[in-house]
């Protein structure tokens, strides 16, 4: 009988370099609710304190580009994933959000799969991992000290004080946690359009993700290279159709799911998952296309304005065309194309299926 190894997660805290923290971070237990905070969630290989400083290092270098010098903390996840397999554990999500991940694999391994998920299911219905992260940086926000759920107009406003980014399986691992908190609401007594509410009141970045776009339970904004080989083996026709005409796809806005995208953002095609270029600086040592700084640049003033929005305290998220206006970004371009892309899309998606009929 296979032993199941628990999941698990952690958090680290960027601090100023000294002989206690060598690599300017030390674990952290807890993330205090009235202190402005983001959080990083790294692709899946973010498994050692040092490979998760990188990312918490990359959003403080934001922060100091953009004059952001005090007033926010910044974190990230390290993560233990015990007899989990991320992969297939992101196909399962796909599959709960209506997605058929694409099957390419002999009927035996898929049994070998199957099997696997199942296992994973039942050893930890929610990821464990999952979990952790749930109890240290959201449920402290939505109950009081003696475990009573707190009235809504002070969740909401600890809710503005920390927000989230994400890189490849880290959209996944919020996903996640955003389904998990819906259910612990449930449970708490929450009504559910309460629970809507105070969920969308959390803004969350994130590049490159590999998790449902749609239906997110947070305030979610992508940012995606249509060119991204890691993005596309899940069997959603818009993901697909992006992936056969890249070398189409100006930078655009899609309302449906919040994706910023563009067909190539980097001049070398092996970094379109790379996701550094929300530095001024990366534009330098990794090259970005003219595309790809429109995306990067609208990525990067949406963390900065967010940032720049929990250090003010304000009652308000900042609409998705705020967020991300400024320098070469004109949000309302990006959705016009975005809206041409579409009807092209659907156009010629309805002309494959016609074709398809006639050859029936």
């Amino acid at each position: 009988m296979t032993i199941h190894i628990p999941s698990g997660a952690k958090l680290i805290k960027r601090v100023p370099r000294s002989p206690d923290a060598p690599y300017a971070c030390i674990d952290a237990d807890h993330v205090p609710t009235d202190t402005p905070a983001i959080v990083a969630f790294g692709g899946e290989l973010t498994r050692t304190p040092r490979d998760a400083n990188s990312y918490a290092n990359l959003l403080q270098r934001l922060a100091e580009e953009n004059k952001i010098l005090n007033g926010i903390d910044f974190y990230s996840v390290v993560y233990d994933f015990g007899s989990r397999t991320p992969g297939l554990e992101r196909a399962e999500q796909f599959r709960i959000a209506g997605r058929r991940v694409v099957n390419d694999i002999h009927p035996l391994l898929q049994q070998e799969r199957n099997d696997a998920i199942r296992a994973m299911n039942r050893n930890e219905p929610t990821a464990n991992y999952v979990v952790q992260l749930y109890n240290i940086l959201l449920r402290p926000r939505i109950v009081s000290e003696y475990d009573m759920k707190t009235n809504i107009f002070q969740t909401v406003e600890k809710l503005h004080r920390i927000m989230f980014y994400a890189h490849c399986h880290g959209a996944s691992t919020i996903w996640q946690m955003g389904r998990y908190m819906h259910a612990d609401m449930i449970q708490m007594g929450f009504a559910p359009r309460d629970i809507r509410r105070i969920q969308q009141e959390l803004l969350v970045i994130q590049h490159s993700p590999i998790a449902p776009l749609d239906n997110q339970y947070f305030t979610t904004l992508s940012f995606a290279s249509a060119e991204d080989t890691m993005m596309q083996n899940h069997n959603n026709m818009f993901a697909r159709w992006m992936d056969e005409n890249s070398s189409d796809v100006i930078p655009a806005y899609f309302a449906h799911g919040n994706l910023f995208v563009a067909g190539h953002l980097n001049e070398m095609s092996f970094q379109e998952h790379d996701h550094s270029g929300i530095l001024y600086s990366a534009d330098t040592s990794w090259p970005l296309t003219h595309d790809g700084r429109v995306i990067f640049t609208a990525e990067r003033n949406a963390l900065v304005h967010g940032m720049k929005n929990m250090i003010a305290g304000a009652p308000d998220l900042p609409s998705v065309a705020k967020l991300v206006n400024g320098d070469i970004v004109d949000f309302n371009q990006l959705q016009e194309s975005g809206e041409r892309l579409y009807k092209i899309m659907l156009g010629d998606l309805r002309r494959q299926n016609s074709r398809r009929d006639h050859q029936k």
